[in-house]
């Protein structure tokens, strides 16, 4: 709860970015669900010979509006969602960056310069994931599901809509069970990055010594095996 309302006084800062990506998003997925419909107009029409051929046109140009609503749409909650991860982004860095040059000396003696580096690097990119590509996922996720739900429970049939809400249950138990898994390794790749970096930000500060005492191919062959961590 603490890293989350650490992010949300960023995200209230960008909450009318957010609604108007989200309220686009909502359009589009909400035009994506009447492609195939009008594509099954156009078919049901042609087979029952009921549609000629003023019909056919009316029906493509529905598609083609909607195909350049979809389109729109998409880049307009790219630029709001995106936009907003992404300024974000931009001011946890100088904040962070500011609040180091507040720190004395003896902070940076306890704690490791990879460490921090990885801190502006990779957890910055993780949190940017998550403050855009991931909500768009989770929201998207949703609607959709309710909305192609709703559809084919009203124009499909409510036994075939069941039958085939089945296997979203294995893949949620999945999700939940590799999610785990992944964290796990994602903080272990996270370590090992923090490692590499720090040796390397070590060697480059202490070359002087390594060339003194001709350590260039200890150094090498440890530099090999802190690499391989990022590998496991």
């Amino acid at each position: 709860m603490e890293q989350f309302q650490f992010i949300w006084r960023y995200i209230k800062r960008h909450k009318w970015q957010y609604i108007g990506g989200m309220i686009t998003l909502l359009v589009v997925d909400f035009a994506n669900l009447y492609i195939p419909k009008t594509t099954g107009v156009i078919t049901d029409g042609l087979a029952a010979h009921e549609m000629d051929m003023n019909g056919v046109l009316k029906n493509l140009g529905i598609i083609v509006a909607i195909g350049a609503t979809l389109a729109l749409g998409r880049f307009l909650w790219r630029y709001f969602i995106f936009g907003a991860s992404r300024g974000i982004e931009h001011e946890i860095r100088d904040n962070l960056f500011a609040h180091l040059e507040t720190l004395d000396v003896e902070y940076y003696n306890e704690h490791k310069t990879g460490d921090l580096m990885t801190r502006f690097t990779s957890d910055l990119n993780a949190v940017r994931m998550a403050i855009g590509p991931a909500v768009i996922a989770a929201f998207d996720a949703t609607v959709m599901t309710v909305m192609v739900i709703g559809q084919m429970i009203v124009y499909v049939d409510i036994r075939l809509t069941l039958a085939a809400v089945v296997p979203m249950l294995f893949i949620a138990a999945g999700e939940l069970y590799y999610g785990k898994i992944m964290q796990k390794r994602y903080r272990e790749r996270q370590e090992a990055v923090s490692d590499l970096t720090d040796f390397v930000q070590e060697s480059f500060s202490g070359v002087r010594v390594v060339k003194a005492f001709v350590r260039e191919r200890a150094q090498i062959r440890e530099f090999a095996k802190v690499n391989n961590n990022l590998n496991p």
